[in-house]
């Protein structure tokens, strides 16, 4: 059994922190699954339905049972493919990118991070404005459950300003990760 695959056992029984884990392992390499229809759709919209409907999921005592290496991971990849085709085809945007300019990106599992890379994340999140830092708490807590609007609300921000304050978060934590020498490979725009 993977690391991610016992992450995702272990939130089937209730451990609400492995299922932050095994978000945290799977967000990149659906993303990059995605990739074909970055001109189609909302790819974070359907990373957050994705990971929705993935909690709901370990919250069905009778659900689906996954089953082989990485199941859960593979389970969300098509999961994920699935709603941005459906998207895609609701909008009447089904342009996807030909395979010859899709990149060459392996998907694999992302490592579970060092406890140095853990504190680099922890010193630049304290070094993040309020309203930025605020925001990106909050959808950590609510986004991937409920929603950017709820989200928002909770933090009384509109949702615009809400988003806002989310990319200049990451934008942040980029900035500082990178000045503390971390690699950062999928910049924030």
């Amino acid at each position: 059994m993977t690391e991610i695959d016992e992450r995702f056992a272990a939130a089937r029984r209730g451990d609400l922190a492995a299922f932050e884990e095994w978000m945290g392992c799977v967000e990149r390499p659906i993303r990059v699954s995605l990739q074909p229809y970055v001109r189609s759709v909302d790819v974070e919209g359907v990373v957050q339905e994705t990971l929705t409907r993935m909690w709901i999921l370990t919250r069905d005592p009778g659900g689906r049972v996954l089953t082989g290496e990485n199941a859960s991971l593979r389970f969300a990849i098509v999961l994920a493919r699935n709603l941005a085709r459906n998207e895609a085809r609701r909008n009447g945007r089904e342009d996807r990118l030909p395979p010859e300019d899709v990149p060459e990106v392996p998907v694999e599992p992302a490592a579970m991070p060092e406890p140095s890379l853990r504190k680099a994340i922890e010193d630049c999140l304290k070094g993040l404005a309020r309203r930025p830092l605020v925001a990106l708490l909050a959808r950590l807590a609510l986004g991937a459950l409920q929603g950017d609007r709820v989200a928002a609300e909770s933090v009384s921000m509109t949702l615009n300003t809400f988003l806002q304050n989310v990319v200049r978060a990451r934008q942040q934590l980029v900035h500082c990760l990178e000045g503390k020498g971390v690699p950062v490979t999928e910049l924030v725009r």
